[in-house]
């Protein structure tokens, strides 16, 4: 116990995996389901590490999405600590530390939310919210800046894989944090501000509350005290005088939208394989033996398969109206469409074909005139018409869904 008190921690970097019980939303339906700690010293060199399971007070209360988000299936959860085990265990390994670094403030209101309901002492420190310092810094001042986005800023390396366990993210935190720390500490070397040394927020000097700030708080410090549990004054962090990193969100964006196509390409035809493909490109489909029904906007096409490649691309002569869609019922599936030339073989190609295909098709129709719109609609009737004598079913066709699209 002596060697953890001498021990000098001046940043503990702290992760909490939650699950949100259903039906709920807030810090009430909440209740930590893993913990994660990095302390380091003053020279933010680590120290040690901390990380623990902790089980839920009923099962019940399990949410479905915690296991998507954390990778954590209920019956692992339940396998882990009683939560006051952790926290206490928590408490001693950490007695004293200066400044608590976490991502988001619902974190730090958790946490110490349940050191509080198990009576368990708290030093005092300094929190940072490292999300909010990035977005004054970093971002916009819009739109919060996602975790993920700001490793790929920092140009972090990291496991896609490994995001949501709280023992990876408090490293990843630490990782970002001390990054971002010696990057704009370098950028504002020869700049300062004004700090309000009873409120800890940070002004510029041509901000107006500096004027009436009394003079034994007015101190003169370094703009990367924002590190250090300083906030920035709402009124001068808004006029960009703050940031210094250039971090460009549209080419994060595009970057991740690229890995995805590209994991999503390597994916073999399997039936749950193919519904994440259609909903990348929301398009309703249908799976029928080794032929994948697909409907667009503006028409319809089938998909043949053979051993994980698309042999054969039928696409829809025209488009019938709802109410004969239904009337048909005995019809072959290719009757009523043409062979179209197939652009791959690769599955993901196929349906992006079919997307751009029918999208261009919808793009060129909307700028004819009103007169050819009027010509093509008579001509559809008489088709229709024409084909009314005939029996046009779908019966090899199973009903389409929709996929759900998020």
């Amino acid at each position: 116990m002596e060697d953890v008190k001498s021990e000098k921690i001046e940043y503990l970097f702290l992760d909490i995996e939650w699950n949100q019980a259903p039906g709920t939303s807030d810090l009430d339906g909440r209740e930590a389901i893993q913990i994660g700690v990095v302390a380091a010293d003053a020279q933010i060199q680590k120290v040690k590490a901390f990380s623990k399971a902790i089980r839920l007070s009923d099962p019940k209360l399990f949410n479905k999405k915690t296991e998507i988000l954390s990778h954590t299936p209920l019956a692992n959860i339940m396998q882990g600590n009683e939560e006051k085990a952790v926290l206490e265990k928590f408490a001693q390994s950490f007695p004293q530390y200066c400044h608590l670094i976490v991502w988001s403030r619902d974190t730090y209101e958790l946490f110490l939310r349940d050191m509080r309901k198990y009576g368990i002492t708290i030093k005092r420190h300094r929190v940072v919210v490292l999300q909010d310092v990035l977005g004054v810094i970093a971002g916009s001042g819009n739109d919060q800046i996602g975790f993920e986005n700001a490793l790929i800023c920092s140009g972090i390396e990291y496991v896609p894989n490994y995001l949501h366990y709280a023992k990876h993210d408090a490293n990843y935190l630490y990782q970002i944090f001390y990054q971002c720390l010696q990057q704009y500490s370098g950028m504002t070397a020869t700049e300062n501000c004004f700090a309000n040394d009873a409120t800890r927020m940070l002004h510029t000097e041509s901000c107006r509350y500096v004027q009436s700030m009394l003079a034994e708080r007015k101190v003169v410090v370094p703009k990367s005290m924002i590190f250090r549990g300083y906030t920035v004054c709402k009124c001068c962090g808004k006029k960009q005088n703050w940031k210094q990193l250039e971090w460009e969100f549209s080419s994060i964006q595009k970057a991740k939208n690229k890995k995805n196509r590209e994991d999503l390409k390597q994916l073999p035809p399997t039936e749950s394989n193919i519904e994440k493909i259609c909903k990348w490109f929301q398009l309703s489909y249908s799976v029928s033996s080794n032929a994948v029904f697909v409907r667009t906007a503006f028409s319809r096409w089938i998909v043949y398969l053979q051993e994980d490649k698309v042999k054969k691309l039928f696409h829809e002569n025209y488009r019938t109206n709802k109410s004969q869609y239904f009337k048909k019922q005995k019809m072959k599936c290719t009757e009523g469409y043409h062979k179209q030339k197939l652009p791959s073989e690769n599955f993901f190609e196929v349906i992006q074909y079919i997307k751009y295909h029918d999208a261009g098709t919808v793009k060129r129709m909307s700028k004819k005139s009103r007169l050819e719109k009027l010509l093509e609609m008579v001509e559809m009737e008489l088709k229709m018409k024409n084909t009314e004598e005939k029996d046009y079913g779908y019966d090899n066709m199973p009903e389409l869904r929709r996929t759900n699209i998020r």
